[in-house]
This record gives C-alpha cells, sequence and structure tokens, in this order.
C-alpha cells in the first residue's frame, strides 16, 4: 500500500483544474479511497468516513467520533460527527457551492471499477451545490503506476511464465508420449507445481483448456471437472501469478498449443488473425507514444477489434482487448475496452496493461493471446515478457 502523499495528490487536482476530492467510504465499501488513504481493507469501520481533499491548502477529515483512530495518520482538520444533522453541518462548511468535486464514481457506471460511491450518497453530496465528477483519472496517476523496483521485479516473473506455459506444453507432451492421454486437471496442477518452485503465488488455478473448453474464456478444470487431453486436441493456457507481497504487480499471459507434429490450417488461420489483432494495438500504442501523441484506452480496443471484425469473425471476439495491471490483476487504471464499456481514459506512462484479444468458436476451439505491456516514463513501450507468441505451437514435434 502506498504511503499517502497530499503534495502529489493536490498537484493532480491542480493539473485537472478539480477543486476538491472527496474520499468517501462506509464498511468497506471503497477500497479505492481507502487504498489512497492508506487504509488497510482489513480494517475494522463501522461508520461513515469522508475525508475532503482541497486542491490548495489544508484536508479535513470527517470521522465518526468512535473511529478517529482510523484517520489518525492522515493530515488535516479532525472533524468528528455523531448524528446526522451534525455530519450535515461538517459537509456543509466544507464544500463550496458550484465548486467541482471528485468522487469515485463513473457516469452510467460505464466503468464498473471505478464506481464506488452509491446512488444516495451521491445524491446526498449533490444537496451542498457541488458538481461531481469521476476520479478515474485521480486513481490512474496515484494506485495505476508502477515504481521502478515493482518493474524490475516483475520482468523476471513475466519471463518465467512464458517459461513455466513452454514446460506445460512438454508436460503434456511426455504424458502423451508416454500414456497416450493426460487432463486439463493434471496440466493444470503441473502449473502450480511450477508456480511453488519459482515461489510465485496466484488468487485462482490457471485455466487449462481442451478443444471446445478454450472456447469459454473464463473456463477453468478442477479436481471434479475436467477433460482428456488426447492427441489432435488443440489447447489453451492463461497463466497469472506474482511474487507474494502486497506490493507486488502480476503477470498475465495466455498460449495455445496441438497436440500434433504439426498444425492444421483451421487453428492456423485464427491464430493469426487473433496474434494481427494483438500486434495492431501494439502498434497503435507503440507508435502514438514515439509521436507524443496522447492514446486512449478505448482506441486500442479498437485497433484489434478492428482486426477480427474485418476477417469476418467480430461475433466472436466476446470481451474487451485488455485490463489494467496493478497490484490488482484487474487493476484501477484504464482498460482496454470499446466492447463492454467505453473506457476514455489516457493510457499513462508507468502503467501496465494485458492485451489479449481472442475469437471463441463455441463448441469446437477458441484462440487467445495474451500480453502484458509497460509504458515507460519515456515513452517506450515494451511486452515485459520480452516474448510473444507468434505460432501455435506443436506439441508433439
Amino acid at each position: 500500500m502506498a504511503a499517502f502523499n497530499l503534495e502529489k495528490i493536490q498537484a493532480i487536482l491542480q493539473k485537472k483544474e478539480i477543486d476538491g476530492w472527496l474520499l468517501y467510504d462506509f464498511r468497506g465499501s471503497n477500497d479505492l479511497a481507502l487504498g489512497v488513504m492508506g487504509i488497510s481493507t482489513k480494517t475494522h469501520l463501522t461508520r461513515r468516513l469522508y475525508y475532503y481533499i482541497p486542491k490548495k491548502g489544508t484536508p479535513s477529515k470527517i470521522v465518526n467520533g468512535i473511529e478517529a483512530h482510523n484517520v489518525a495518520h492522515l493530515p488535516g482538520e479532525e472533524m468528528k460527527y455523531s448524528s446526522l444533522e451534525s455530519l450535515k453541518k461538517h459537509l456543509k462548511r466544507l464544500l463550496t457551492q458550484g465548486h467541482t468535486i471528485a468522487m469515485e464514481y463513473s457516469p452510467y457506471n460505464a466503468i464498473p471499477y471505478l464506481s464506488k460511491v452509491d446512488a444516495g450518497t451521491f445524491e446526498f453530496i449533490k444537496t451542498f451545490g457541488v458538481d461531481i465528477v469521476g476520479s478515474g483519472d485521480l486513481i490512474t496517476e496515484l494506485t495505476a503506476l508502477w515504481s521502478k523496483e515493482q518493474y524490475d521485479e516483475n520482468v523476471p516473473v513475466a519471463k518465467a511464465l512464458v517459461k513455466i506455459a513452454k514446460n506445460a506444453f512438454g508436460f503434456i507432451k511426455e504424458e502423451l508420449e508416454s500414456n497416450g492421454k493426460t487432463t486439463e486437471y493434471s496440466v493444470q496442477q503441473f502449473i502450480m507445481q511450477e508456480f511453488a518452485v519459482h515461489k510465485l503465488i496466484t488468487d485462482f488455478p490457471p485455466i487449462v483448456g481442451v478443444n471446445e473448453n478454450s472456447a469459454n474464456p473464463h473456463y477453468a478444470p478442477d479436481e471434479n471437472t475436467f477433460k482428456e487431453i488426447l492427441p489432435n486436441d488443440f489447447v489453451l493456457i492463461d497463466l497469472w501469478a506474482k511474487p507474494d507481497n502486497e506490493t507486488s504487480v502480476w503477470s498475465d499471459i495466455t498460449w495455445v498449443g496441438f497436440c500434433g507434429t504439426s498444425v492444421p490450417e483451421k487453428y492456423t488461420k485464427i491464430f493469426n488473425i487473433v496474434i494481427n489483432a494483438r500486434d495492431a494495438a501494439l502498434e497503435t500504442v507503440t507508435q502514438r507514444f514515439k509521436e507524443g501523441k496522447p492514446v486512449k484506452a478505448y482506441e486500442l480496443d479498437d485497433a484489434a477489434r478492428n482486426v477480427i471484425v474485418k476477417a469476418g469473425y467480430g461475433d466472436y471476439f466476446i470481451h474487451r482487448t485488455g485490463h489494467s495491471i496493478t497490484t490488482e490483476l484487474h487493476g484501477s487504471g484504464p482498460h482496454l475496452d470499446n466492447f463492454e464499456t467505453r473506457d476514455e481514459r489516457v493510457i499513462a506512462t508507468e502503467t501496465s496493461f494485458s492485451i489479449e484479444p481472442g475469437i471463441y468458436l463455441t463448441g469446437d476451439f477458441g484462440v487467445r493471446s495474451e500480453i502484458d505491456v509497460f509504458v515507460h516514463a519515456d515513452g517506450r513501450v515494451e511486452y515485459t515478457s520480452g516474448v510473444k507468441q507468434e505460432e501455435v505451437i506443436a506439441i508433439l514435434e
């Protein structure tokens, strides 16, 4: 959890021409606000908490008298309340009519990751005569930017995941040559053992999908539900992991293979469309930063999706192109999305995101190719694994 940085927050507010930021939480409902304030989500919180940061001057913390200790570490004037009337009095004193106030709100819930303030609270705060805008850009600059230490730690992990994926295909080969078959669950557990060897953790076991299961983007086997993997089967592996500490950021990749010595054209055709889409998004963000021009997250979704649409498979690309990557797998920064939502946030330097277009032919097979991208402070765009899959792996070759 990053330390609270008042100077940085106020500099961002001034740059964005926002009069103040009203951070709000009730019983842990706003993890984004708690993260900014440096309050653990495990903290015992039972009452409404407001922390107001003006673009200049001293912040104010409006806190119930029985929970003032939770904000003792934050700078600013402490304003205790107990009754609803005392809460309103403090808010009225702070919120100047006509001012623009940022909160964790996304108009029309366009970006659900940012929609932490409930409608009733939104309506309540509006009674004080303020205009409320979303805090998405503030959140990005405060929580989605990687430190040098996080980047340095992440790159070896990204490279390790590629090695683990290739080792998993090697495991399939050994099992098929020795036993004539294996299972999705056995491959998944092999990957989990590899994570342990590399001292990595995950929040959920990896996806290993054979044939029609590869066409289900969030399918995952378990000890009771899995399919056998046999010669001439198509296999998708999606794995994500990070070191076991709170400040570490994630790596997340997807590779595909065919259980044979050569890959049939039907798989190669779809794979080539998908990697062309992946590379179109990568080229777009790379070129924009080279030119010193801004690029919005939804534009990268468009770049990838247009390739798949033009190839005639637009109806089979059923999710956004990518997600923000931070200490959360699906982080609070911009998502590459003009499909499920329209994310108009600008891609910032020192942030990371996945690029993972896919084509899913229900009942047959699906292809996804996923890389993780990091944008350096100087605008250089890097895929952190150092390699990206360029052809379907012929597992038995």
